[in-house]
């Protein structure tokens, strides 16, 4: 059974009624939780082991009278490059920046105040003792409500959003689960409604070139490029039914709703057609 999460602010209309309400796993969200923790363990280790870090340096010929400037330099290279193949993986930035922020503000409290060099990682362990609460506070905010007449995602976690798939909107639902999502048993499901809604655009370009050998040895040629999209399911968290907890059952669900309201319509024209006969008789 799917443990039921209810609302007091979620109002059924007439004759509607409640059958689901989740709310994402705790791994759905596993990689902002690696990123926060992988700081503050960095963080700690050069704090606990930076006698031994700094005696490691200082020990390297013609480098032990930068020994501190090193430390800094080796820190600030075990946070900002992990984060670097992170902002590249994700296609965006914010990662980078903000390992990058940190590193500057921990360099930059050393030295306006001349404090010690452990001091450093002090921004970094707020901000990641603060990351991983607010990352708790985001997926709670997540709810997902499978009622009888509509699908209702909700996000309530600085601002509020909300999104409503009733089923004669939707044409298909597609379910993703990754690798922990089977061994842990959840997935993200995706409504995917006439309009496209629920879906994204992947690019698959091809290059083709001709090329031609000039005098000493210069080339030219001419490529040619050209692409595909592919539509694969896609959305934000708050959109779509994000890491829930047995989504197999969901999936089921939403799908036996989803072919009752597209027989509803066949049915009230057969019960129109025995009414009407009997009025005949």
């Amino acid at each position: 059974m799917i443990k039921m999460h209810k609302s007091k602010n979620l109002k059924l209309n007439e004759d509607e009624e409640l059958f689901l309400s989740l709310r994402p796993h705790p791994l759905a969200f596993l990689d902002f939780y690696m990123i926060f923790s992988y700081v503050i363990i960095i963080s700690f280790i050069f704090i606990l082991y930076r006698e031994q870090i700094l005696s490691w340096l200082e020990s390297i010929s013609l480098l032990g009278l930068l020994k501190d400037q090193l430390f800094i330099l080796f820190w600030g290279i075990s946070i900002i490059l992990p984060f670097l193949a992170i902002a590249i993986l994700k296609i965006t930035w914010r990662w980078f920046f903000f390992a990058l922020i940190l590193v500057v503000l921990g360099v930059i409290l050393v030295s306006i105040y001349n404090l010690p060099l452990y001091y450093m990682q002090i921004p970094s362990i707020i901000a990641s003792i603060t990351g991983l609460i607010l990352t708790e506070f985001y997926r709670r905010g997540h709810a997902f409500y499978i009622t009888s007449q509509r699908i209702i995602s909700e996000l309530r976690f600085i601002s509020y959003k909300r999104r409503e798939f009733t089923y004669g909107k939707i044409n298909d639902i597609a379910l993703t689960k990754g690798i922990l999502g089977r061994i842990f048993n959840y997935g993200t499901i995706f409504p995917i409604t006439a309009s496209g809604f629920g879906l994204g655009q992947d690019l698959a370009v091809v290059t083709t070139g001709m090329g031609a050998a000039l005098k000493k040895g210069v080339g030219a040629g001419v490529a040619v490029s050209g692409g595909r999209t592919i539509s694969v399911p896609r959305g934000r968290s708050s959109y779509v039914l994000f890491g829930v907890r047995k989504p197999d059952e969901v999936y089921e669900t939403i799908s036996k709703h989803i072919h009752g309201y597209e027989e509803a319509p066949y049915l009230k024209k057969i019960l129109d057609e025995l009414r009407s006969q009997k009025e005949k008789s």
